[in-house]
């Protein structure tokens, strides 16, 4: 028992002095350093552990009695929990975004048409879905609550704004350290064969770190975090919550890692769900080619952030959860793997970029064989088209026009439709000047996705190869998932109109607008060098 107490005082020592130690050295950092700018990185990083540090030690000392408490008061209220309560309450705040949203519009009323671009995208989800009556619209109704609160703190205030473009550079930075290995690889005269010599290694790295982070159980810590968050709001479980979260900085098929571990154990509404955001997301190498474009990284970083309760929400309304979740809480899903079984951290590191190759070869295969198919198509349209004096026909010219409607309601000017309905679905990039600046915004953000055709063979093959088992369940829920992809982007450009502020666009006028498919293609690159 001595023994016992001995070690249990000399962690807390240790752990004391290593948060004096920390603090000690950022103040110093903060002191000393000219511009306190090069030490923000640093300062935050550490605000940030000690944060959990001492959330961590509240949460053990405290966090039963803070728990019991809280349960003896939800039991003396039980009309809460009644189904009137709830619907009343949906009800109640539904009724006050949309009055909130009116007001605040009074003086561009034209923003308004965007709240019909909502309706008509959530009802379609509905239409689509597997099983009407088992739609639980918690997570619905609060998925799109969030997205409208995000929306309004980083869109309508300069704190916002300020903070995501310095969180959207830091990504940036971290991100272009795979060009120090794919440089030595490959070395500097990669750019013919960008696509496999950079982006695919970008998948490399980014598994190679989850693993490092699983190693030290800090992803785990993370999975508790954003599942107790989450889950208080709509209810989702841990698994995909994280997964969801992953996927706004990661893309598919990198977030997967982070819940490697439980993948087999996921429900079809679980697998619907990360599926779903995974398409409403942007990948690290999407990322890095819309920079490229002369979109501002705080933009792209905006619009994913807000399309990820969106996500959940319209994956929640297309495919509602029929089954009872593994994975619902941390308590289920900490006890599965709780750290890797490698040795050490160099173990750790080589056997997620050994993993993550698997992955990039089955990617890399379904891409050529979806892009060949779609080219086939292409060309199988032009020449019936030729047949009655359209030579220029193509699938991206029929669903331009298809889009034009949708694009209406979302809020662009019918003038502007048929430009961003071609660059909404298939088409290709087209510089910008030729819409107005609201447009752009709208544009913007309804393409800060992956979700496009070709991206289905991403999904496939980096979830067939993760979880085998499950590759026929997978192949049977791409194409919805897809879509929910697509209406979750087309919801964050709905808020995107209903936000538009003309005073604060940071919206490069230069920029380039682009077509999923045209920056997940090779043949991409051959036309930006053009």
């Amino acid at each position: 028992m001595d023994e016992d107490k001995c070690s249990r005082v000399l962690r807390i020592s240790y752990r004391v002095i290593a948060l004096v130690l920390i603090s000690s050295y950022t103040v110093c950092v903060a002191v000393i350093v000219p511009d306190y700018h090069q030490a923000l990185p640093f300062i935050c990083i550490t605000c940030f552990v000690v944060f959990c540090l001492c959330y961590h030690y509240i949460k053990k000392k405290f966090g039963d009695q803070v728990s019991e408490k809280i349960s003896k008061i939800s039991t003396r209220i039980k009309w809460m929990k009644t189904r009137q309560f709830s619907i009343g309450s949906y009800i109640v705040v539904v009724l006050a975004c949309i009055c909130y949203l009116v007001i605040s519009n009074l003086d561009t009323i034209e923003n308004l048409i965007s709240i019909a671009g909502l309706v008509v995208l959530i009802g379609a989800s509905w239409l689509i879905s597997y099983n009407r009556r088992q739609i639980n619209w918690r997570p619905v109704i609060w998925g799109i609550v969030l997205q409208m609160v995000l929306g309004l703190l980083i869109l309508r205030t300069e704190a916002g704004r300020k903070t995501f473009s310095f969180l959207g550079k830091q990504v940036e930075h971290f991100q272009s350290h795979v060009l120090a290995g794919v440089n030595f690889v490959f070395g500097e005269k990669y750019g013919d064969f960008e696509f496999i010599f950079k982006l695919m290694p970008t998948v490399i790295f980014i598994n190679s770190v989850v693993s490092v982070l699983y190693h030290f159980g800090l992803m785990q810590m993370l999975v508790e975090k954003f599942a107790v968050a989450m889950h208080f709001t709509m209810g989702t479980t841990a698994a995909e919550t994280v997964c969801t979260a992953a996927s706004m900085f990661l893309g598919q098929p990198e977030a997967s890692f982070a819940i490697k571990p439980y993948l087999s154990l996921l429900t079809k509404s679980e697998l619907f769900a990360i599926m779903t955001a995974g398409f409403a997301s942007v990948s690290a190498d999407i990322f890095g080619l819309f920079v490229k474009y002369g979109i501002s990284s705080s933009d792209i970083l905006t619009a994913v952030l807000m399309s990820a309760p969106a996500g959940l929400a319209v994956s929640k309304i297309i495919c509602p959860e029929t089954e009872e979740s593994k994975t619902k809480t941390w308590r289920q899903i900490k006890n599965i793997h709780s750290r890797s079984e490698s040795a050490n951290l160099i173990e750790t590191a080589a056997k997620g970029a050994q993993d993550a190759m698997f992955v990039v070869l089955t990617v890399i295969a379904c891409l050529i064989s979806f892009l060949s198919i779609l080219s086939f198509l292409n060309a199988a349209l032009a020449y019936l088209g030729s047949l009655v004096g359209l030579s220029d026909l193509s699938l991206n010219i029929i669903l331009s026009y298809v889009m034009m409607p949708l694009v209406f309601v979302m809020g662009v000017p019918w003038e502007d439709c048929k430009i961003v309905g071609e660059v909404v679905d298939l088409g290709e990039y087209i510089k910008i000047e030729a819409i107005s600046t609201k447009s752009k915004v709208i544009a913007t953000y309804a393409l800060c996705g992956f979700s496009n055709p070709m991206t289905m063979g991403v999904i496939v093959g980096g979830l067939s190869v993760l979880i085998p088992e499950k590759k026929n369940l997978v192949a049977e829920i791409v194409v919805r998932a897809w879509i929910a992809g697509c209406i979750a982007c087309f919801m964050t450009a709905c808020f995107a109109g209903l936000l538009y502020d003309e005073v604060n666009q940071p919206i490069l006028n230069n920029a380039t607008l682009t077509s999923n498919y045209t920056l997940t293609t090779v043949s991409s690159y051959s036309n930006v060098s053009k």
